[in-house]
């Protein structure tokens, strides 16, 4: 905590029974003073129980969030360290890791891949280098058909999925190959892995299967932390903003609060609006926020929370209670309105009401449909002020944002209370106590002809007890509507697929003849595919050295020869990009020359 910055904020306290038992006598002091200059008890008490919840709420809570050092996409690569750092995270993500073992045995290159810190979910599918593939029950990829590595059937990699679950045992596969290096006790418990296994290929086919030689990654897209839900008790997967924020705030590996420090109801309420459906422009809905992301155990807490929060609009705060409650989200219509009569001063600052410190707004977020890549959702841009003032650009950094209309929807918040119609700060008698707590207020100051809503960015009260002073900027209720037809903008295209289909056929109808001259022609059948290359090899009988024939130009027959008399094999196969090839016919089709005479009658 920064001793520097008082008071710390609600999540920062390292002591907080301590530090509510400090509040609570200062409470109890200006609850007293509040009595001596013409209050109530019951009253006093109130605002100044109010007091302490707003010493900690200040305009820090609105800064636009900063990233953390790692951002979501970089958790896909797979990493060689000795201490890498340990990854966190929610909803759903393509994770790589560490490399906590890396060694070849036998013709087998064996690694264990950490993903993340803490039981995870669900794997939905595995990939490796860029090819999502299939596994059967014993964890051998059999899909695409470029993974199996010969006739018989055998596969190349091999691998085992652990979600960090508590009880998880050590993985069967590393134990039998490495006795006594890997033990039964290697259950890493609370760590969700990847066990692999890789076999040597072909040398036609190294570049295919393993892209990246040794160092090919192999990934998973997980669902990823299981969370509780204050509204029904439940530990389960979920997306939910207010959900992940609370968990952060309790987790070890977070802020380390109780839930006795939190004000529950608050979050149950806020994970409702969450939840609520929002239609897209396209058809159909997504839930109003959701938060995926990950991230480094290394980074700030602070900033990490500062990313969650982005994802919703979301506002911390310290209610009367000492409690940490949550807040923000939607409009909220004023309940509070403060006039000139109670208005002792004021310093308020005009805007010009378009984009004040820029004009062009890119917002960046997380795609799904991208890899779980940096995507640009569009851009917000004020054309009639680029056409006084030039470009002047701005970024809205989403990281843990998975849809481009939920960052369309957030960045129109963030320019509203990044362009407020008016700011400053008022100064007002003891009814702006009024004001505490509130997320807006109404104000009226008739010399200015302002009467709006304001939202509350900052709150202090006078050291001699006589005044309060509220800062505040303006807020629309509009910057909350949306109308997804002309605001959801272009959603990003979806890039095709361009991986190169390297599911080989095997040549059919291959057959062969000979001429007088004693030149062998083989010739297949027409794969009615672009794209592929014809191979043809031919020897002189089993154990004698394959021999290129020359493929030509039909693409579906070659030459060889003249060859001497005997008896010789031919096998044929497709070939294609990145120089990989498909598998030999077979069996081996054979012809003897001089052709025998038919036989006679």
């Amino acid at each position: 905590m920064d001793m520097n910055r008082w008071p710390p904020r609600p999540w920062e306290a390292t002591t907080p029974r301590r530090a509510f038992a400090i509040f609570t006598a200062i409470t109890g002091y200006v609850a007293s003073a509040l009595v001596g200059i013409g209050l109530s008890t019951a009253l006093a008490g109130v605002a100044a129980s109010v007091i302490v919840g707003a010493a900690f709420l200040g305009v820090s809570m609105l800064l636009t969030p900063r990233p953390p050092v790692m951002k979501t996409p970089q958790a896909q690569a797979v990493v060689n360290q000795s201490t890498g750092a340990r990854l966190r995270g929610y909803g759903y993500a393509l994770l790589g890791g560490t490399r906590a073992f890396f060694d070849s045995k036998d013709g087998f290159l064996y690694q264990v891949i950490m993903m993340h810190s803490g039981w995870i979910d669900f794997i939905e599918h595995f990939r490796v280098g860029d090819q999502q593939v299939t596994l059967n029950g014993d964890g051998d990829v059999t899909a695409p058909d470029v993974f199996v590595s010969d006739n018989t059937g055998n596969p190349y990699i091999r691998i085992r999925a652990h979600t960090g679950s508590p009880n998880q045992p050590a993985d069967a596969m590393m134990m039998d190959a490495w006795p006594g290096v890997w033990t039964s006790a290697h259950r890493l418990r609370g760590i969700a892995y990847l066990a692999t296994r890789f076999r040597s290929p072909r040398s036609d086919n190294a570049s295919i299967v393993y892209p990246e030689s040794y160092n090919t990654p192999v990934r998973a897209l997980c669902r990823l932390s299981r969370i509780w839900d204050p509204r029904n008790g439940n530990t389960v997967w979920s997306d939910n903003p207010a959900l992940c924020i609370l968990d952060y705030l309790t987790h070890p590996d977070g802020f380390k609060k109780t839930r006795d420090d939190i004000d529950l109801n608050s979050f149950a309420i806020f994970a409702n609006l969450c939840d609520e459906a929002v239609p897209l422009a396209a058809g159909g809905t997504e839930k109003r926020y959701r938060l995926w992301g990950v991230y480094s155990l290394n980074d700030e807490p602070e900033d990490i929370l500062r990313k969650m929060r982005a994802t919703c609009d979301a506002e911390l705060y310290q209610n009367a209670q000492g409690k940490i409650a949550i807040r923000g989200g939607k409009w909220e219509a004023p309940t509070v309105t403060i006039t000139d009569r109670d208005i002792l001063g004021h310093s308020m600052e005009q805007g010009n009401n378009r984009f004040a410190a820029f004009n062009e707004l890119k917002i960046m977020y997380t795609s799904p449909l991208h890899d779980f890549q940096t995507m640009e959702a569009t851009a917000w841009i004020d054309t009639a002020d680029q056409d006084e003032r030039g470009p002047i650009p701005s970024d809205l950094d989403l990281d843990f944002v998975p849809s481009p209309s939920q960052a369309r929807r957030l960045a129109k918040i963030h320019i509203s209370k990044s362009n407020p119609r008016w700011k400053g700060r008022v100064k007002t008698n003891l009814l702006g106590l009024n004001a505490l707590g509130e997320r807006t207020i109404a104000l009226e100051i008739s010399e200015l002809e302002i009467d709006e809503a304001f939202y509350v960015a900052g709150f202090s009260i006078a050291s001699d007890l006589t005044s309060v002073e509220i800062e505040v900027m303006t807020i629309s209720e509009a910057a909350y509507q949306w109308n997804p037809a002309s605001e959801e903008g272009q959603n990003p295209a979806i890039p095709q697929d361009t991986t190169p289909d390297l599911s080989y056929p095997v040549p059919e109808g291959l057959e062969l003849s000979v001429d007088d001259d004693g030149i062998i022609t083989a010739t297949v059948d027409d794969p009615a595919r672009s794209g592929l290359a014809l191979q043809v090899q031919i020897r002189a009988g089993a154990g004698s050295t394959w021999q290129e024939m020359d493929v030509q130009d039909d693409n579906v027959s070659a030459v060889f020869g003249p060859v001497a008399d005997g008896t010789y094999e031919v096998r044929a196969r497709w070939t294609g990009a990145l120089n990989a090839a498909g598998e030999w016919a077979f069996p081996y089709v054979t012809i003897t020359v001089p052709v025998p005479p038919p036989p006679g009658p």
